[in-house]
């Protein structure tokens, strides 16, 4: 099978690649530039908002799998984020109809089934309620309807997967889940906060979504999550795989509200990329729990959050945001030295 992916070179993309090869379909990896994503991967150019690039580059396959999408937060993005996430998804499953495909996966997110303001348990029946809700979050809402309603118009079967908090590498930019990692790692008083998140490894979620490519059913949404923890129990978890303390105390809601005020005006000043928005912030007290149930049925395993955090915190300490004079502080554990990836490159000529 010929399988379309776009958002090839993105954190879940590049994994759902890799998985597409190993399986030994053939993989055709949508990019916005020359850059090859492995041996056993087919690069094509193509742009979510020029339809007649994507129809053209589809042509022959068989299925598309749509992971593209702009996850941020704040003011700044919300344009941006309406365009890549809601027309960008509407432009890819009337491109698949062009080119004769019928059937698209479409990567959503778990924040479509909403939250409580207790520790419950939600699943694929929750809607978004009363709660605060940042942008990003309804533009994934609108992104599911536009794929169901085009799939419809189109007669295209659409699939809609919905990860919960993806955590892993590599990946070309710091998303914001690996950002909540990475936020625990730099913060000198080491502090949590209540609520609660699902974390699931990237690998796990790339097979999910292959998973529902062969076997979902068309209309239908799926949670693809791994361990449902407390806000508390991902930061001790953090701490004890990195050799450092805490978390020592709570802070509350309006605390990490002025928090990220203050980051975003220091990334504003300098022309960088806060490391935590207020759209976040206000989000803190909620748990976003899961269940994935529904995608187990079909066979979707995820492992443990433990070894999805460690895998985070491998690629982070080898990439550019944790300062040197940090990481050297710190001792990690053997989970997360084996979950590093080793890269094999050429040796050189010996002397």
């Amino acid at each position: 099978m010929s399988v379309f992916v776009t958002g090839a070179t993105g954190l879940l993309g590049r994994q759902v690649c890799r998985v597409l090869a190993d399986d030994g379909h053939e993989v055709v990896a949508m990019v916005r530039t020359s850059r090859s994503e492995g041996p056993d991967v087919r690069t094509v150019r193509a742009w979510l908002d020029r339809p007649a690039s994507l129809s053209r580059a589809m042509n022959g396959c068989d299925m598309v799998i749509h992971c593209a999408a702009l996850y941020a937060y704040g003011d700044a993005h919300r344009a941006e984020v309406e365009q890549v996430n809601v027309a960008g998804t509407r432009n890819t499953i009337m491109a698949a109809a062009e080119a004769g495909i019928r059937r698209v996966v479409v990567t959503s997110s778990s924040v479509t089934a909403g939250s409580s303001g207790s520790p419950a348990i939600r699943d694929e029946t929750g809607r978004i309620g009363n709660e605060f809700v940042p942008h990003y979050f309804t533009s994934k809402v609108r992104q599911e309807e536009v794929a169901f309603t085009t799939g419809d118009e189109c007669d295209v079967d659409v699939v809609v997967a919905c990860p919960t908090v993806i955590l892993g590498g590599p990946s070309s930019r710091l998303v914001p889940s690996n950002a909540i990692v990475l936020r625990y790692l730099l913060d000198p008083t080491r502090s949590t906060y209540p609520g609660g998140c699902n974390v699931v490894s990237v690998a796990d979620v790339a097979r999910g979504h292959v998973m529902l490519a062969e076997r979902g059913e068309a209309g239908e949404r799926y949670l693809l999550g791994g361990q449902n923890l407390s806000w508390r129990t991902l930061h001790a978890t953090i701490a004890d795989l990195v050799g450092i303390g805490g978390p020592y105390s709570e802070a509350s809601s309006s605390v990490a509200v002025a928090v990220s005020a203050a980051a975003e005006a220091i990334a504003k000043v300098t022309s960088t990329q806060p490391l935590t928005t207020r759209d976040e912030a206000l989000t803190i007290g909620r748990f976003h729990w899961y269940s994935h149930a529904k995608a187990a049925a079909l066979g979707y395993a995820p492992g443990p959050a433990r070894p999805a955090i460690a895998s985070a915190i491998a690629w982070l300490l080898v990439s550019q945001h944790v300062p040197r004079w940090l990481r050297d502080g710190f001792r990690p554990t053997d989970e997360v030295r084996a979950a590093r990836r080793l890269v094999p490159r050429p040796v050189g000529p010996t002397v």
